[in-house]
């Protein structure tokens, strides 16, 4: 490789994990217009990282299916990890990816063709790598990929054992307790460093995530460390029904202080860290920098067993007698955040989010569903993909997947009763965006809407393609609840969650007639769902009674009445999940964008800064390494707010 060469393939930090696009990537062509070519030096390329202990993923808008076959039948599926074969945005996807992999962004390298896609990943993966496919013929020969002899697949191996522990983790409807307790997790502490020496040194000088120390050793001060008296050290060794994790701790006490206690973050979410805690007895210790998992004494960790060397081999098969109900499967906008923030995130979802232009997408109306075919995309792909508020992804859902086994779909109509539709003209096709009340058509409105994504150009080609049709007719709305619950697959309940009618004070015209346009809405719902069985209405007029129960609008609630909610879902899908009341992030969320909105907002600035803190904080109790949902929307606000701004990151929506 030449100096030149270099300067253009230069990577930030060691690459422990390859995330490979598949169209016009890591293949030739496109799979879902015809046949593809597979490039077989990229095969090549990905069996050697897994022989240096770099893992490979792959994240690509396809059919699952169709990709996996195609992959098999050349004899690379094996080879992979983790893969996010699927239409969902790809920046959500690769977040969700590095979080189930345990790994931090920096040390992942995505590759894809499309430089819209490697700009979404780093705005939902912060400090990700990404270059495009000419990296691909220089990739082995960078630094940042040397990685170190795995000529046993160790790693990969250990990867797939995770991924196999994640898949049950996810389809887990019980408390994240209960699944740690069916892992049969047990620990072996052994003194003995001398016989791993090499792997205790390893752990010391290259661990950061679960290293709550920080302090580095060269060898001549291990060798001292473990020759002064009345040090007490050790190193740990992990294994579950799952496999095992082999030596992944160690730690070193004197004087009644913990100088040196570290994880391997293969062992993250186990509670490993906290156990072992514990059973020192506590001592204190001084943390330095950030980590991946707080130690937390009083809380007792009693999934975990001690074992000693000679425990029976480890069997690796799915314990006997463990209950999974029935998945549940949550679509809508922040309301079902809220709601799922308070079930440990436990359902599966497809929530709203920011895409990569900076557009709210709100992609659950029914609508958007009905159209989630084949011969939508076939035919109207091309005026998709000139709409940055919502892409070909959204017109996929798992709602009509019966593969999926739902016994529970979760719908908040809320962007059913807000959202403004828009008709391609002389087409049938009809597109949702924005509320009800704003036609984006109309130039008088288009000032305010350049700071949600929609810029001038695209909106006089809106305005000039389609035409506005308001709010969904109460006629198509009972027609488009009673096409779902034929869509349902056998034997799943869907459950509607509907709107509240108590108005919240003189915010504006608008806002004061939100109560009465709801009521017409629940009033067409209960018509309409009295006649379908495998319906059910979550009747939120229950719940929201007073203005006390709403916080800055009829569509935001307050702390209690999500609460509640959530109690109500966990009742109806019979779920054994533990609902737990805690500083929830959208309360954080909606404290800022209230901040936000004020007029005076430049005198609010320090106000502005220590909401946003908080809510940081709050999303940073939920996931430290800040690479979960709520993490994400915290960082996006943080880039995003400034005095003078009147609204906010992704939560505010318009």
């Amino acid at each position: 490789m030449t100096d030149a060469d270099a300067a253009v393939f230069t990577l930030r930090e060691k690459v422990k994990l390859v995330v490979w696009d598949l169209d016009e990537t890591f293949w030739k062509g496109t799979l879902s217009e015809g046949g593809v070519e597979l490039i077989e030096d990229n095969a090549a390329i990905v069996r050697e990282l897994n022989r240096r202990g770099i893992v490979s993923s792959i994240c690509s808008k396809n059919d699952y299916a169709a990709a996996r076959q195609r992959l098999e039948t050349a004899g690379i599926w094996d080879e992979f990890v983790f893969p996010r074969i699927g239409w969902m945005p790809k920046g959500q996807a690769i977040a969700q990816l590095i979080d189930d992999i345990q790994l931090l962004p920096p040390n992942v390298l995505f590759i894809d063709d499309a430089v819209g896609n490697l700009r979404e990943a780093e705005f939902f993966a912060a400090g990700l790598q990404t270059a495009g496919p000419e990296i691909i013929p220089r990739l082995l020969d960078l630094p940042q990929v040397k990685g170190k002899d795995d000529s046993k697949l160790s790693r990969l191996k250990q990867y797939r054992q995770l991924q196999a522990k994640q898949d049950d983790r996810q389809s887990w409807t019980t408390s994240n307790e209960d699944f740690l307790r069916s892992c049969d997790i047990h620990v072996e502490i052994s003194t003995d460093l001398a016989a791993e020496r090499e792997r205790v040194l390893e752990l010391i000088n290259r661990t950061n995530q679960l290293n709550y120390t920080k302090r580095r050793l060269t060898d001549d001060e291990f060798t001292d460390l473990m020759k002064e008296p009345g040090r007490d050290s050790g190193h740990i060794r992990v294994f579950d029904r799952y496999g095992d994790y082999g030596i992944c701790g160690f730690y070193s006490v004197q004087g009644g202080e913990l100088t040196d206690f570290l994880f391997s973050c293969r062992i993250l979410h186990m509670g490993v860290e906290n156990w072992l805690y514990q059973h020192l007895g506590a001592p204190r210790i001084s943390v330095v920098g950030e980590v991946a998992q707080a130690l937390e004494p009083d809380i007792p960790v009693d999934w975990i067993k001690i074992a000693s060397a000679d425990d029976a081999t480890i069997s690796v098969a799915p314990a006997a007698g463990i209950d999974i109900r029935g998945r549940v499967l949550l679509k809508g906008g922040c309301d079902l955040l809220a709601i799922d923030d308070f079930l440990a995130g436990k359902f599966e979802t497809e929530l709203s989010y920011t895409n990569g232009n900076g557009c709210y997408v709100d992609w659950h109306h029914i609508e958007v569903m009905r159209r989630s075919n084949p011969e939508t995309l076939a035919r109207f792909g091309t005026v998709i993909d000139r709409l940055p508020f919502i892409s070909r992804a959204e017109y996929s859902t798992r709602v009509l997947d019966p593969a999926r086994g739902y016994t529970h779909i979760v719908l908040s109509l809320l962007n059913e009763y807000g959202q403004g539709l828009y008709r391609l003209r002389d087409t049938e096709f009809v597109v949702p965006c924005g509320q009800y009340y704003v036609d984006i058509t109309d130039s008088g409105n288009w000032s305010e809407l350049g700071k949600h994504g929609l810029h001038p150009a695209f909106l006089k080609w809106f305005s000039e393609e389609f035409e506005f049709c308001g709010a969904v007719t109460f006629e198509r709305f009972q027609e488009n609840i009673r096409w779902l619950s034929e869509a349902m697959p056998d034997g799943c309940t869907l459950l509607l969650i509907n709107g509240a009618e108590t108005e919240v004070g003189a915010v504006g015209e608008v806002e004061a007639r939100l109560g009465l346009h709801h009521h017409r809405y629940n009033q067409a719902l209960d018509e309409v769902a009295a006649d379908l069985p495998n319906v059910r209405v979550c009747d939120v007029r229950e719940i929201i009674r007073t203005p006390d129960d709403i916080t800055f609008n009829t569509r935001h609630y307050s702390r209690r009445a999500y609460l509640t909610l959530a109690e109500w879902l966990a009742e109806q899908t019979q779920s054994s999940l533990r609902v737990v009341e805690r500083h929830t992030l959208s309360g954080a969320v909606h404290q800022v964008i209230r901040l936000l909105r004020a007029p005076e907002l430049p005198a609010r600035g320090m106000r502005v800064l220590r909401a946003i803190r908080k809510l940081c904080t709050t999303a940073g109790r939920r996931c430290p390494r800040r690479s979960c949902r709520g993490c994400r929307i915290a960082a996006g606000m943080w880039r995003r707010c400034r005095p003078g701004r009147r609204r906010c990151g992704p939560a505010a929506g318009w």
